[in-house]
């Protein structure tokens, strides 16, 4: 049976069940922090910022370098 693989707490957005590679997704399409918070009305302002910069404070991946 395949494994599923499981994210870490880390890689989430604080307080939720949405990956920061979501966020920094919408980031990189051009789309604001708002229009983020606008399509995930339960993740707070500030759970994003955190998110920011923990991914400011290490490598997340090349793929979502910011």
């Amino acid at each position: 049976m395949k494994k599923i693989a499981r994210m870490s707490n880390k890689d989430l957005v604080p307080g939720s069940k949405v990956p920061i590679a979501f966020l920094i997704d919408y980031i990189k399409e051009g789309y604001s922090i708002k229009d983020f918070l606008s399509n995930y009305p339960w993740v707070k302002k500030k759970s994003v910022q955190k998110a920011l910069a923990e991914v400011k404070k290490r490598d997340f991946t090349s793929q979502y370098a910011i």
